[in-house]
């Protein structure tokens, strides 16, 4: 198989109420705390979340979910500026905006997103899962937003190279918690439809 092309199998659509404990799922065998050194060095996720959180975001903006057979193997959630504000981490990277240059404007000048929490089943990575996810996003996004944002911790650089192929690129970085992380952004293109 094509490393770069995702499963035929898959099926990438916005999450509906049964997916969410599913998530959680996916979201707590990828967490930084439940790896290895070895295993972080695929990637992981830094912050837990519950399925009401899920749900909360997917209510927000939306949760992107990749299928196959009818499991849970990736998502890919999206939540807008004010939906972030009153959380410490992501406030951080908020707060940066106005710093954080991209395409000569700064951050808080353009129509944003947060995207992230991101995660990929390890057996799926690097097939083109998470373009695919970003893909589904862009195409069931309100109009109005023009850039997706996420902040990826300095000590995860897989992320940071997956991020780059759907066209993100990084503009800034913050320290939270004695804790690099860059602000990676890209125009959401609307150019592929599914």
């Amino acid at each position: 198989m094509d490393k770069d092309k995702p499963r035929a199998a898959m099926v990438f659509r916005r999450a509906e109420m049964a997916d969410f404990e599913s998530l959680v799922s996916l979201q707590n065998s990828n967490l930084a705390s439940n790896l290895s050194d070895e295993q972080r060095r695929d990637g992981f996720l830094s912050v837990r979340f519950s399925a009401k959180q899920f749900a909360d975001m997917n209510d927000d903006l939306s949760v992107i979910v990749g299928t196959e057979e009818e499991t849970v193997k990736a998502f890919l959630c999206a939540s807008t500026v004010q939906f972030n504000a009153p959380f410490a981490l992501p406030k951080t990277m908020i707060d940066r905006f106005p710093h954080a240059i991209y395409d000569s404007k700064p951050l808080s000048d353009w129509f944003a997103c947060i995207a992230g929490p991101v995660c990929i089943d390890a057996a799926l990575r690097g097939q083109g899962v998470l373009k695919m996810l970003y893909d589904c996003f862009y195409n069931i996004a309100p109009v109005q937003y023009e850039l997706a944002t996420v902040f990826v911790s300095v000590d995860n650089p897989r992320s940071i190279m997956a991020h780059e192929k759907p066209g993100m690129r990084i503009v800034d970085e913050f320290d939270f918690n004695s804790r690099q992380h860059v602000i990676m952004a890209g125009k959401m293109n609307r150019q592929s439809r599914f």
